[in-house]
């Protein structure tokens, strides 16, 4: 597994938990909410992106394609 993954997704989330916080101090929630959506949205599709590998090289291991 590579470790650059998981820092790229940590930075992500302590970029959105900053976004958020100055936002929501700000008295902008509704544009809070939507930078905490599209950080959460953006490592989800990275992960997704790595379950799909996952289960790529699951089905070549039981020669199932």
């Amino acid at each position: 597994m590579n470790i650059e993954l998981i820092f790229q997704i940590a930075g992500i989330g302590i970029l959105t938990s900053i976004f958020h916080t100055v936002l929501k101090q700000a008295g902008k929630e509704e544009y809070s909410f939507i930078a905490t959506l599209a950080g959460v949205s953006i490592a989800l599709i990275m992960v997704i992106q790595l379950i799909a590998d996952l289960l790529t090289r699951v089905k070549s291991v039981f020669f199932l394609s």
